[in-house]
């Protein structure tokens, strides 16, 4: 092996490093408020989701076995629940990319005195 794709590898890591680092402070405020409004979507599309699955294990129900129904109910369920941690997690990692951009420690705590100093930034 001559070494080429490992080079490449390598090349391309480093560049998605310097795009990150480059994020000024205002894309940063930008991305916990984004952050934050997908955090409060995702409560509603969290029940809408819920609501579905169980319209479609009552239909697997209805136009078959109990047991098929249950199944599907459980089985739906589970990936609902699978995405929305995947979600969250996706979220909270965003929200700490952003504190880091802004110079702050990453588990810094979104309360109201915080976004008040991220809503200055955005609009000074």
């Amino acid at each position: 092996m001559n070494g080429y794709g490992f080079k490449r590898h390598l090349e391309v890591k480093a560049r998605a490093g310097r795009s990150m680092a480059a994020m000024t402070k205002r894309e940063g405020a930008q991305r916990i408020l984004d952050a934050q409004a997908t955090a409060e979507k995702m409560k509603s599309r969290a029940v809408i989701g819920a609501l579905v699955i169980l319209v479609v294990a009552l239909a697997v129900t209805y136009l078959s076995r109990w047991q098929f129904g249950l199944a599907t109910l459980l089985l739906l369920g589970l990936l609902l629940q699978y995405a929305m941690e995947r979600l969250t997690t996706m979220v909270e990692a965003s929200v700490a990319n952003g504190f880091k951009a802004m110079g702050w420690p990453a588990e810094s705590e979104l309360n109201d005195e915080t976004l008040e100093k991220i809503h200055r930034v955005l609009n000074p």
